[in-house]
Parts: structure tokens; sequence; C-alpha cells
């Protein structure tokens, strides 16, 4: 029909290097063919391809998605057809194979990338699967060059396997250079390559099709399929395969074959798409009706009563795509005495079904039937020949971690409602490196429940093959622990016997291992030390449970999350997880946003599973670019805003641009001991006590400020716990004068910032070095200054707001930080102090200008709160710490705004009753008095005068407080 020519072929055996029923396959065979063999299944293998007359070829077979290389005593056949399969019918070549399941170790999807092809030429293959087993088993393979060709094959048909059936594809045109074939599981709970043969053509001319349509029938029957028809024009075209599709998969579903199945009633438009040119596609709209999808069973034998309204309900089994099967269940108990029907609702107009005279079968109207059972059952309900089985159940677990191990056999207890219970002890240490286990009903592995990978969700294996669900063994680790099987919804649960209210479980990757640290004593053994200390000093006992494993990224830890955190029983967890494991330099904006996704995700289990988590932000590595540094300051600053604690990792270690800083580096990845302990510097060393006394998610006050008393003022002080290496002050003021605004003590002196006689900001430095700002910060509106400094780097930065002024070169150790001294301005005000245990760079800086609370590494948070807007205590830290300021010789002041009209206090001086006139009066909100000290005397909600009769002679400070601002007075008492 077409001029082509086979210009090659090459063949490809999959399976083990020998066995009793495996082997590669020699060359030449007896067709004197040359075969290639493929003997490693994992993924990441690749093999370069020779053809059948043993010459080299450019191509290249990869496998991009692992399989499971068959073991000596999972065989394939040995006498396929050669009539039917020609030169493919070798015995060494049927026997094996590479295959998929449902559940146990395995994948149940697979990959095989041909590369290198000729995009000029075409090529077509021929790929043969079989397994002789006991139960019918069916694969599907999808290849995808520039066209796509879709197709499967009953693998496996009760006996001797497939001997005589084998997939070819039409003509494939490779897409740069590449054909990709996708192999999964269509039924049986497993999937199945054998051999594949790879013909490669020249001068395939096509016939492009030009139109489709499609045709197929309405759904009126429940359960029932409509097989849809797609007519491809011309008749000739090269490629006719198309690719289907439904507009709503609430209303039905269709396979890749054109088989609609329903879903619910409704109606649903069904579109064939030629595969080679996706512009040409036709459509149908199909009717679904009468689908049943609810059942209900009630009577007197039942657990709810005879009471229709609250009738039990069923659970139809059907796979994830929710077809409609026809098929009921439900897991309950039942009386001997008594009888139950079956019933399509729970209202008086449900349909009835009772028993006929056939035992097992229902009948609409039919009598009730009689229970004959006594306790926990399963019954089975199926409308497709109206029949139903009941069977006695109860399920136990069974495991690698249980007495006795996969022999054993540990029952759980009835609960009612179809919910089974019990506390297990899960220590027996097997040889099985990974303990798990799963759900065994009547000590008989024709009744296995297994979860669906990432979910709590439970279904039984016969049904989760035939319905071509994955499922899997539940990871858990060793420990005691409460079981839990709920059948009314089909899920499980794991919950510890004890929860240590001191444990504090340290899960991520190698960093937080200690990887690079002299004997892995990293940053998290270097915490769980000061814990041990401060538990000495009169802290709760808090400790580490290190249960890091060395290159993890966030799907790894959701993956055993929980194997390995709930089975640690813990109160607390830290997750230290990295944006390099995670591929952001190879992967970009993808691996962001799934590192992103997925920290928030374990953040939400922990709080579900009553667990209080800390996060570890993102931190330098040797091979990150410019692009990778601003994804990783980007992540931190949205991590620091999150509503639990975290740490600032890269404000210990940065040099500024991403990479380690020289002298704190193991390798590419890791910090050295030195790094690990710049890391643990910036953890706040009273967090946990503070997490455990309940204190909140700092959040940010804009309208709080104090204002020194300018008679004796006094200073305020903070000193951080334990040692500071990094960090940063941060203080927003307002003034229009000069002096000191605070200072910091040193083992190498004192350092100061200042204002200037310019308005200028200036630090000076312990070691004596100056930085001088240029920003005017006098202006008598609020600015913010910020001293930064990074220890690893040695470097000090003065930012005047978001503005950087300088940079110096030092190492600082700093202890006592002071505000407002002896050489501070006397008129100023202040508000929202903040103390880091990092440094921070620019654009963290301009996020806290941009009222930004970022909470990494944050031990004070001091609002400075003089009108007691947010409490009784205007020095309150609000940060997750513990730690205080000392405020004894500080005393408050009153800040004047002018801004109520004509307003007035008289007399004054004042010896009995202080008048307040104003035009304005409903704008006052209370009156109070202050001494000289800043203590307050009086307070009175009068709004036009009060009593001072009352108090001693002297001078006092008079504060009108208005819904439009506050205004002070002095007055003399005589």
């Amino acid at each position: 029909m077409y001029s082509q020519t086979l210009e090659q072929a090459v063949l490809v055996d999959f399976g083990p290097t020998g066995g009793t029923n495996g082997a590669i396959t020699n060359s030449p065979d007896m067709n004197n063919n040359y075969w290639n063999n493929a003997t490693v299944a994992s993924t990441g293998t690749s093999f370069s391809l020779i053809n059948t007359t043993n010459g080299s070829t450019p191509f290249t077979l990869s496998i991009a998605d692992g399989f499971v290389l068959n073991s000596s005593v999972n065989y394939g056949p040995t006498a396929a057809n050669s009539t039917t399969l020609g030169d493919l019918a070798i015995s060494t070549a049927t026997q094996d194979y590479f295959y998929l399941e449902n559940g146990g170790s395995g994948n149940n999807v697979g990959q095989l990338i041909f590369s290198n092809l000729d995009n000029s030429k075409s090529y077509k293959f021929i790929l043969f699967a079989s397994r002789p087993t006991s139960s019918v088993r069916e694969t599907a393979y999808t290849f995808t060059g520039q066209d796509t060709y879709n197709a499967s094959l009953q693998t496996s048909d009760g006996a001797s396997g497939n001997l005589t059936n084998f997939v070819e594809t039409t003509y494939l045109t490779p897409a740069n250079g590449e054909i990709t074939l996708d192999v999964s599981i269509v039924s049986g709970g497993y999937g199945y390559v054998n051999l594949i043969k790879v013909e490669e053509y020249s001068g395939v001319s096509t016939v492009e099709a030009t139109a489709v349509t499609v045709t197929g029938s309405d759904i009126t029957v429940s359960g029932q399929t409509s097989v849809m028809q797609a007519t491809v024009a011309p008749v000739d075209a090269t490629y006719p395969d198309v690719e289907w599709s439904v507009d709503d998969t609430n209303i039905a579903v269709i396979s890749e074959t054109g088989i609609l199945s329903p879903v619910n009633n409704g109606t649903v438009t069904v579109t064939a798409t030629n595969i080679q040119n996706p512009t040409i596609s036709g459509s149908t709209t199909i009717t679904v009706s009468n689908q049943i999808k609810e059942f209900y069973i009630s009577g007197t034998a039942t657990e709810n009563g005879d009471v229709v309204s609250t009738a039990l309900p069923m659970h139809m089994v059907t796979g994830l795509d929710g077809v409609v099967t026809n098929i009921f269940e439900i897991y309950t108990s039942l009386a001997d005495v008594g009888t139950f029907s079956f019933y399509t609702g729970q209202d008086s107009n449900a349909t009835v079904y009772g028993s006929s005279s056939t035992a097992g079968q229902i009948l609409q109207n039919g009598t009730p039937i009689n229970s004959n059972e006594s306790g926990p059952v399963l019954i089975s309900l199926d409308l497709n020949n109206n029949s139903y089985i009941v069977t006695p159940i109860n399920w136990s677990v069974v495991g690698s971690s249980i007495p006795n191990g996969w022999n054993g056999d540990e029952p759980l207890n009835y609960q009612g409602g179809g919910v089974w219970s019990a506390l297990l002890d899960m220590t027996t240490v097997t040889t099985d490196p990974n303990p798990r286990f799963v759900f065994k009903g009547n000590q008989s592995w024709s009744y296995v429940m297994k979860k669906i990978p990432d979910t709590h969700d439970v279904v039984m294996e016969s049904q989760a093959n035939t319905y071509n669900t994955a499922i899997q063994d539940i990871d858990l680790g060793y420990g005691n622990f409460v079981i839990t099987l709920d059948l009314s919804s089909y899920k499980y649960s794991v919950a510890c016997a004890d929860i240590d209210d001191y444990k504090i479980s340290f899960l991520g990757s190698s960093v937080m291992n200690g990887q690079g640290a002299t004997n892995m004593e990293g940053y998290a053994y270097l915490y769980d030390q000061l814990l041990q200390e401060r538990s000495t000093n009169g802290s709760s006992p808090f400790y580490r449970s290190n249960i890091s494993v060395n290159g993890n990224n966030t799907l790894n830890v959701l993956d055993r999350y929980e194997k390995d955190l709930i089975a640690d029983c813990s109160s607390y967890v830290i997750f230290g997880l990295a944006l390099g494991n995670e591929g952001i330099h190879e992967n970009g904006q993808a691996a962001f946003d799934q590192y992103e996704n997925n920290m928030q995700l374990l953040i939400q289990k922990a709080i579900n599973d009553g667990k209080t988590p800390v996060v570890m932000n993102n931190y330098t590595r040797e091979d990150y670019n410019a692009a990778d540094y601003e994804y990783i300051k980007q992540m931190n600053i949205i991590m620091a805003q999150w509503n639990v604690p975290s740490i600032n990792l890269l404000g210990a270690i940065d040099n500024g641009t991403g990479n380690w800083p020289l002298a704190y580096q193991d390798d590419l990845w890791h910090p050295n001991t030195a790094g690990h302990q710049e890391f643990f510097y910036a953890m706040v060393p009273s967090l946990f006590d503070a997490l455990e006394s309940g204190k909140a998610t700092p959040e940010l006050h804009t309208n709080t400020s104090i204002t020194p008393n300018t008679l004796s003022p006094g200073h305020l002080s903070f000193t951080p716990e334990n040692v500071i290496h990094p960090f940063t002050m941060v203080l927003n003021f307002k003034t229009s004068e000069t002096g000191q605004l605070f200072e910091f003590t040193s083992a190498s002196g004192d350092g100061a910032v200042s204002i200037d006689t310019n308005g200028h900001l200036v630090y000076t430095s312990p070691f004596g070095g100056t930085i001088v700002g240029n920003t005017l910060v006098n202006d008598n509106v609020w600015h913010s200054v910020t001293l930064s400094h990074y220890y690893a780097q040695g470097a000090t930065k003065l930012y005047s707001d978001a503005i950087e002024e300088g940079i110096l070169g030092e190492n600082l150790e700093a202890s006592m930080f002071t505000v407002h001294g002896n050489n501070a301005p006397t008129n100023i005000s202040y508000k929202n102090w903040y103390f880091y245990r990092a440094g921070m760079n620019a654009l963290e800086i301009a996020a806290l200008n941009n009222n930004q609370l970022l909470q990494s590494s944050l031990e004070l948070y001091a609002p400075l709160d003089g009108d007691n807007i947010i409490g009784s205590d205007p020095y309150i830290n609000l940060a997750q710490s513990t730690n205080t300021i000392d405020a004894t010789n500080f005393a408050l002041g009153l800040m004047d705004i002018k801004n109520i009209k004509d307003l007035k206090i008289y007399p004054n001086p004042v010896k009995d009753i202080l008048q307040i006139n104003t035009l304005e009066t409903a704008k006052i909100t209370s009156i109070e008095i202050f001494n000289l000290a800043g203590a307050k005397i009086i307070q009175n909600t009068h709004k036009t005068a009060i009593d001072v009769s009352m108090l001693q002679n002297g001078m006092y400070l008079v504060k009108v407080n208005t819904r439009s601002g506050v205004y002070n007075y002095k007055i003399v008492k005589q």
C-alpha cells in the first residue's frame, strides 16, 4: 500500500540474567537474529541497542519509570506459538519479563524511552507479554512520539497465559528522536513486558485525517456501558487512531478503546480527537439515566434496628473513577434472631428487596431475610444477578512487626458500626528492613485490605486488582499502637499508645541528620545539648529524636510520614527539608511550587495529628547560581510568614550570593562543624518552652508606641538567650533630635547606633569602625533602623528603613542590647522592636519595612505598647520565646498629638476641679493624670471635668485620649 522499506530491526528481551525459569537470550538465536538483553529494571538504567544482524545502532533504551524484575519462580511461557509469533517465539525471551504490580514493593506504572531515533523515518513496535497464572490479567500500552498508539493485551487467561497474541503499532514518527512507551495495569493487579521488536522504515507516505464522526448509544440501564465508535475520514488515513475524552467525569468516564461507563445520571459530551492531528475531532452527547448509586440495609437483626429513616448505607464496590457497578457491600453486625431487607433509599418511597424462593437471591417486595448469623459480617449484594452473600468476618493485623511476623495474626476487636480496633504491640524486629502491615480478614489471604498510596483509604486487594486501583502495604515503625480499621468509611488510622509531651522529632534530610559535622553532631545535636542544659536549670525536659534520612525531599517525607513520624509518638516535629534536594537547581519553578505545596501539606498533617510543627528554612549550597539564590530568598520570605515557628538558616550562613562562606563548608551540599554551629545559634533557645505555654504566633501591630519620660527616662534592655553570632536588631523611632538610639555590649567593647548632627544614622563598631548613613531620619516622622550582622560572612550592615547605608567587615559576639540611654534624644518615640538570631538580606529588610512580620529566628518582638492597646504590659514580647525586656529603670512619658479643635484645660495651676473645654467633647474617650515618674494616678471618663483635690502639690502630666489622637498637658497642683 505504501512504498515503505524496512531498514533494520531491533529485538529486546526483558528479564533476569539467570534462574530456573529466567535467562538471557543468546545470539544468534535459531532464526539467526541477535538480541539485546535488558536485565536491570530500575529507574535511570539505559542500554545501547544492536540490530538483528549484530550491527550497531544509535538507538538507546532508557527506563524512565522503573519496573520489577521477575524472580526465578515467576515465569512466562516457554512454548509460545511460533505460527502467530514468528521470530518472537524464542523461549528465553518469552519466559521472563519486567512487571508492574498494585501493592507490595512494586510500581504500578512503568515507562521506557527509545532515544536517538531518526526523525525522518517511521517505527513500528511489536510487543509480547505473558504470565501463566490462575487469575486473569490485562496490561495497557501507550506509545508516544509525534503520534500516539494505545493498545492492551490480556497477558494471563487463568491458565497457560498468553501464547499467541501481541501488540503491533501503526507506523510512529519520533518526537525529537524519541518514542516513549508507558505501561500500566488494566486489571488483575499486574502488568508485563516480555519482549519488544522495533522495526525502522523509510519511505512511509501518509494520508492526513480530515474529519472524525462519533456515534454511540445512551445509557439507560444501571451499570450498562456504551461502546462509542469513531469514524475517521478518509477511510485510508494513515493515522486513524483517536483519543477519547468526556467533558464531565462526574457523569461518565471513557476508556482508551472508547467504552463509556456511567458514574452518575446526567448528560455528557463524548469527544474523539485524532492523535496525529489534534485539530481534527468529533463529538456527540450521551444521556445517562437510571443509575443506582445508593443502597441500604435495615431490619430487626441490624445495628440500627428496623427503622428505614436510619437504614445503614451500603458501599458501592468500584474503582477510583466511581463507575457504577451495581455491586454493594457493608461491614456490620447482625443478631442471630431477626430479619433484614435491602432498600433503595431511607424513606417510605424506597423500593424494598427481600428474599426470593431461591436461596441467596433477592426479590423486589420479597419477604424480610432471616439473619441466622450472630456478630460481625460482610454482606455483599450484586444487583447484576440479584444475589447476596452474608459472610461472618473479623479482622486482624498481620505484618513484619507483630509476633511471628507475616505468619502471625493480631486480632482487632469489633467496636460496632463497621469499626475494628485494638492496642497492639508492634515491636517485633525481623529481617524485614521495612516494617509494615496489612489487614487480614478471617485469617485468610483471600480477605486482605491494603492502603491506597498517599491516603488513609483502604480497599480489598482482590477488588483493587479488578478495578485497577493501586494499593500498598502500610509502612509503620516499631512501637505500641492503637490500630483502627473503619469500614464504615473504608479508612484506617494509627495512634500511639502514649505521646511523649517533651519529645521533638527532627524530620529532615542530611543536614538535619548532621552530615558534614564531626561524628554527625550537627545543629540538631547541638540544640539537643542545649535543651538538656536548660532542663537542668528548670525548663521542661525537651529532647530530640532524630528521624532524618540523607537525601530526602518533601516527597520522601510525605511517603514515610506515618511510618516514621507517627510512629515516633512525639508532641513536636521540626521539618528540616531544603529546596536543594527538591531539585531547585535543576527544575526551578516546578521544584519551588512542589516544595511550597508539600511543606504546607506536611505542616497541616502534623497539626491534624495533634503535633506542633516547626520548620527550618532554606540555606546555601555551593552549586547555587543567582537564579537558585533568588528562589531560596523568596521561599524563606514565604516560610517566615507561615503560622508556625521557623528558623532562618540562610541568615546564619550566606556569603551574599547563596554559597558557603569560607571555612564553613564540608562539601558542595553540607556545612562543616563550624557551619552547623552557626545554624544552631539561629535557633531560639526557649522556643519550645514558649510553645508549651501556648504562646501564639505573633501578630504585627502598627498602632502602638512608647514615649520616654523627658525628665527621668531611663532605658530598656534585652539580653538574648545563649550565645549570639548572627543577629538582626530592628527598631522603629520618631524624633526631630540627635543622639543615641541603641547600643550593645560585646567582649570587644560596646557598639552603638546614633543620629548625628546631619540627621543621619551612624553605626559605631566595638572595633572602632563606623558606617555613616546618607538618609535624613530626624524629620519627626517614623523610621526604622536595622543593624544586621552575619558572623560567618564577617559583615555588619546598617539600614535606614529599607536603604542599605553601608557594610563593615567584622565578627561580633554581642550580648545585651539597650534602647534609649543617657545620650538618647530628649524627645523621641519608639515602636516595634525586633531581635532576630540571624542576619537578614535586603529582601527581608524590605519586607519588614513593608509591614510584613517575619518570624524566622525571632527571639523578641515588642510592639512597645505605651497606650495599652494590646494589654497591660507596655513591654510585652510577642515572639515565641520566654525572653523579656528589662524595663526596671525606664519611665513612660506622653506623646503630644494636637488634633482636637479648641481644646482647653483650666485652671492651671489647679486646686480642686480641672475643667476640660472643647467644641468636640464627644471625641474624648478618657482623661488620665500621671506623676513625673510615669505612674498613672487618676483615670476618669468624665469628659468635661476631673477632681484633683486629693493630689499632693506638685507637677503632673494630663493625657486626654480622643478617638482621633492624644493631647498632653503639664499642670501644677496647688
